[in-house]
């Protein structure tokens, strides 16, 4: 209908003949609220443990694999994110992120596990979704299918790989001195939107802890 004022006197009538009474009453409406509100704690306290125990764990056992690997520390509530940072080797920035969501009734719960590869140079798994009723999340079933997921991401990762047993030639500047050092002799890193850097001195990284924003210029993958 391209005629605006027939589309409003359409809108006019339909509300004309609809019974202006409330639908819900009182106490069904406060007993709703009341069951999302007990949900909402439920998948709370579930959200944080599953980043805790099942999900931060094995993306920190994959980091311990890749030097150029550092997770978040930096990430919302309910999200975790490890960092492989560009280097000789692999030479791509890729970003693994796990969150934990509910849907609009917290009824549902979903692991979203997404990858994030800029430039792009293979096809890989970059999305998965695991779907529970909120009392049906376990951690052994969301155990087996993110390690699947990981598994799946190492494979595909390494497709990339130029070669080389060592990351230990890999070169980063500390943002805040510009000294060009080892990964593998770097005195600290740190994360900033899910980005890892690199300092000669423990007196660097303090100086970047209080005021990042003035060494580093914030970018995404997407």
């Amino acid at each position: 209908m391209n005629n605006i004022d027939d589309f409003a006197k359409l809108v006019e009538l339909k509300l004309e003949s609809a019974r202006l009474e409330p639908h819900w009453k009182t106490s069904e409406a406060d007993g709703h609220m009341l069951a999302i509100a007990e949900r909402r704690l439920r998948f709370e306290s579930m959200a944080s443990s599953l980043i805790k125990s099942v999900i931060q764990p094995r993306l920190e056992t994959i980091a311990s694999y890749f030097s150029n690997a550092c997770l978040s520390h930096d990430s919302p509530v309910g999200q975790c994110s490890c960092w492989f940072g560009y280097c000789e080797r692999f030479p791509a920035s890729t970003n693994v992120s796990l969150a934990v969501e509910h849907d609009t009734c917290i009824e549902h719960v979903s692991i979203c596990f997404d990858v994030y590869m800029t430039p792009m140079f293979i096809k890989l798994r970059e999305h998965d979704r695991l779907t529970l009723l909120l009392d049906a999340v376990q951690d052994k079933l969301v155990a087996e299918w993110l390690e699947d997921c990981l598994i799946g991401f190492i494979s595909d990762y390494l497709l990339i790989d130029r070669g080389g047993d060592e990351f230990e030639e890999d070169i980063a500047t500390d943002p805040v001195c510009g000294m060009r050092i080892s990964r593998s002799e770097a005195v600290d890193k740190d994360t900033y939107y899910g980005h890892p850097y690199f300092f000669c001195s423990n007196e660097c990284k303090k100086r970047f802890a209080d005021e990042p924003t003035k060494y580093v210029v914030v970018r995404t993958l997407y």
